[in-house]
């Protein structure tokens, strides 16, 4: 007999390309204050307790039986509606970067469209596809990552990521929050999603990916923030963007921008995939809950 794949590898590079996302090119956030990297490391471990939290309550209430059965048909519809609101800030971000710098004259109307028109039809496929699709461009993304990293270290100035004075609570709080929205609660889908379409709650697959979202996630940030600094890179639109426009290797490739585009919109793409049918299986599934 044949095993049945377990995918483990391949939930890995979705759970991490998920918590990627449209991050890849938007980080620092303006709203992160003067604790951008300290904001940061407070919303990763967040996003992990925040794991732990959802995977035994996923759990309980999709797998159970009996009273815990009741309760499934709310958590699916909450998981449906927040999965649909993580699909349209991907959207937005990706609109807004295309029209901005890929094709400033294209009505974003045409641009939000196509994405649109990609995303369903990804969504629309068997869940085998987004997952290898996953795997490969995660690993493209974390070596793209770590090379842009340590190709632009003789650019860095580690005075950029000093921290002269540890911030209190509530600068901490206000650094943040920011990324909690971004990055932290997005978590909270990853174990809906391996419940839903796996049969099981799974915990050390998905945590890996979380663990390789993060890291790949934070390095993208202080990327950005140890070539320009805290309050130059919150003042652009696209930090990464910048940043990379900034990497030559020899004189064959002066300019990379494009390897970070192609990963931002595959990164968007399969999140925003990913959350359309979540969303959509989600509400099939609570409306054939008795």
């Amino acid at each position: 007999m044949t095993a049945e794949p377990t995918y483990n590898k391949h939930l890995v590079g979705l759970t991490a390309f998920f918590i990627l996302g449209d991050a890849i090119i938007s980080l620092p956030v303006a709203e992160s204050g003067g604790a951008s990297l300290l904001g940061f490391l407070v919303a990763a471990l967040a996003a992990v307790a925040i794991f732990f939290a959802a995977v035994p309550i996923a759990n309980c209430l999709l797998l159970g039986k009996g009273r815990a059965r009741l309760l499934s048909a709310p958590l699916l519809l909450a998981a449906a509606v927040y999965a649909f609101y993580n699909a349209g800030l991907s959207l937005i971000k990706y609109t807004d970067f295309v029209s901005r710098v890929l094709l400033p004259e294209t009505p974003r109307f045409f641009i939000a469209a196509l994405f649109i028109f990609i995303a369903a039809y990804l969504a629309s496929r068997r869940q085998e596809v987004i997952l290898k699709l996953s795997l490969i461009f995660i690993v493209a993304a974390a070596v793209t990552v770590v090379l842009f990293f340590l190709l632009s270290v003789k650019d860095y100035n580690a005075e950029n990521i000093a921290i002269k004075k540890l911030p209190d609570l509530m600068e901490l709080f206000s650094g943040a929050k920011p990324y909690i929205f971004k990055i932290s609660l997005p978590a909270l889908l990853i174990p809906v999603y391996s419940t839903l379409f796996t049969g099981e709650s799974r915990i050390r697959a998905p945590f890996f990916g979380l663990l390789t979202g993060l890291g790949v996630t934070a390095l993208c940030l202080l990327e950005s923030l140890l070539l320009f600094g805290a309050p130059l890179a919150k003042r652009l639109a696209f930090p990464l963007a910048a940043a990379v426009s900034t990497v030559t290797v020899g004189q064959l490739f002066s300019r990379m921008d494009g390897i970070v585009y192609c990963l931002f919109f595959a990164a968007a793409l399969i999140k925003t995939a990913v959350c359309m049918k979540l969303a959509f299986f989600a509400l099939s599934k609570a409306k054939s809950q008795p």
